[in-house]
């Protein structure tokens, strides 16, 4: 089986919020070193889990108004 992202950072969204909290764009080279740091986060597994944990919950709550 072949193995696809499930998170994308597009480049467009690196760059808004760049010019959103710090005022300015990142040059090519810039956005290069934002992309090596994008695998690396430390608190990946924990979004995952809260993101799976929101999906469930959402499911649980949608369930219990179909009884």
């Amino acid at each position: 089986m072949r193995s696809k992202n499930i998170f994308v950072i597009s480049k467009k969204d690196v760059q808004s919020i760049a010019l959103k909290k710090f005022g300015e764009k990142l040059s090519v080279e810039e956005l290069e070193q934002v992309k090596k740091v994008e695998f690396g986060l430390e608190c990946w597994e924990e979004v995952v889990i809260e993101a799976i944990s929101e999906i469930l919950e959402c499911r649980k709550k949608e369930n219990s108004t179909k009884n």
